[in-house]
């Protein structure tokens, strides 16, 4: 057993890969790394500086950790730097969707003061 652990009273795998975790666990960090990153950034088309990337990776293991979810933190932190690029492009369209809307709304609302008036 080269590659397991016993750690209170379980045995546990220490070489355990990112994607041999569980769908639903695979999600839950990654909707909690990209909403940490999202609310960090400050301007919407540009990375974050590597000690804040860092801070958010060190946030969501430690929430990992409490969860018990047992994954090295180099596949967490791999996983994540995967990611960031997507979360840029989300955290893009959401706003581009949230100005369009406001656009929309804001022709509509024009249009029908004209037209009663």
């Amino acid at each position: 057993m080269k590659n397991h652990v016993y750690q209170n009273g379980r045995l546990i795998q220490t070489n355990k890969k990112f994607s041999a975790l569980k769908q639903k666990q695979k999600e839950g960090i990654t909707n909690e790394l990209r909403q940490r990153y999202i609310s960090t950034i400050n301007y919407p088309h540009i990375k974050l500086h590597p000690r804040k990337r860092d801070q958010i990776s060190d946030e969501v293991y430690d929430l990992i950790e409490e969860k018990e979810i047992w994954t090295l933190y180099g596949e967490v932190k791999r996983h994540y730097f995967s990611k960031i690029p997507s979360f840029i492009r989300k955290n893009r369209k959401m706003m581009q969707q949230e100005e369009n809307t406001r656009a929309i709304t804001g022709r509509i609302g024009v249009n029908t003061t004209s037209s009663l008036c």
